[in-house]
């Protein structure tokens, strides 16, 4: 009988937090906006903590002002973002709700193509934008919440919720996550004022590498979606994008012409309205000549 009522509440409880039930969160989903900064707040302390961060202050300005930049056209500009250096000769970056972290090793790789580097940051934000993380820690946390219930967990739970925040940066997200980052960090880039075609280059640069032994790459490669594969797609969304933009040329160039010659057409009846005044004065003027003579 307790086995079967612990069941039940199990199921219960997976409805319930799927749903959002009666929470204070229910359409935002389990974790509030308030509970992911704090929770990134928790991580980015475990980060620097195994990283440490550069000392690089041109670096670390760069990564800001780019950063700043991208994130003032995302689709959620108003969160306190951070940009940071890690000291790390990884090829990688990787992000924690509010929080944007760029290795030595990647800015080293895209060296002055700023387009490049702009791309990378796009897609970490893309990554708290979408709210990656938070989903994934949500999962993580029905499970941890059944498992505290069934095994008479500790109480340990609100202290793990940065320890899994922080693995999910260092270890990658899902293939779908990854490939969704891509679509909008591109849609940020073309906002903001960047190449969206750097993050091909980027792409196409890694590809040129993969398979090789090269220092600082392999991380990159176990954490992210075939280079391939990610090249495919971000080229077909950035092809819709433009026959999009294309499409929009050619819809508003007819409107414009015929809204510039219907002004042509109301130009000149004023003018000729104006001639025609002209000529009713000259000849009241001329009839009241005659007529004092």
């Amino acid at each position: 009988m307790v086995a079967t009522m612990k069941r039940l509440w199990w199921v219960g409880l997976v409805c319930l937090l799927s749903l959002g039930g009666s929470l204070p969160a229910a359409r935002a989903g389990l974790i509030s906006e308030q509970q992911e900064l704090q929770m990134g707040d928790d991580a980015a302390r475990e980060v620097e903590a195994r990283y440490g961060l550069s000392q690089d202050t041109r670096a670390t300005t760069l990564v800001e002002t780019i950063g700043k930049r991208l994130a003032q056209v995302s689709s959620r500009p108003k969160l306190p973002w951070k940009f940071r250096v890690l000291q790390s000769k990884e090829v990688n970056a990787l992000s924690v709700p509010g929080y944007v972290y760029i290795n030595t090793g990647l800015l080293e790789f895209v060296g002055n193509d700023r387009d490049q580097l702009a791309g990378v940051i796009a897609h970490e934000i893309a990554h708290t934008t979408r709210k990656h993380a938070v989903r994934q820690t949500e999962k993580a946390l029905i499970g941890s919440l059944a498992l505290r219930f069934l095994f008479k967990d500790d109480g340990s739970l609100a202290r793990n919720l940065a320890n899994m925040a922080a693995n999910l940066a260092l270890l990658g997200y899902g293939r779908k996550d990854e490939l969704e980052a891509d679509r909008h960090a591109a849609d940020y880039l073309i906002e903001a004022g960047y190449d969206p075609q750097a993050m091909v280059r980027f792409f196409e640069q890694l590809r040129a590498r993969e398979g090789k032994e090269s220092t600082g790459l392999a991380t990159y490669f176990k954490t992210h979606p075939p280079t391939s594969e990610r090249i495919r797609k971000l080229k077909e969304h950035l092809a819709k994008r433009g026959q999009a933009a294309s499409a929009l040329r050619h819809t508003t160039q007819p409107a414009l012409i015929a809204s510039t010659c219907s002004a042509s057409r109301s130009h000149s009846a004023i003018s000729s309205g104006r001639e025609a005044l002209r000529a009713s004065y000259s000849a009241v003027a001329s009839f009241t000549r005659s007529a004092s003579v």
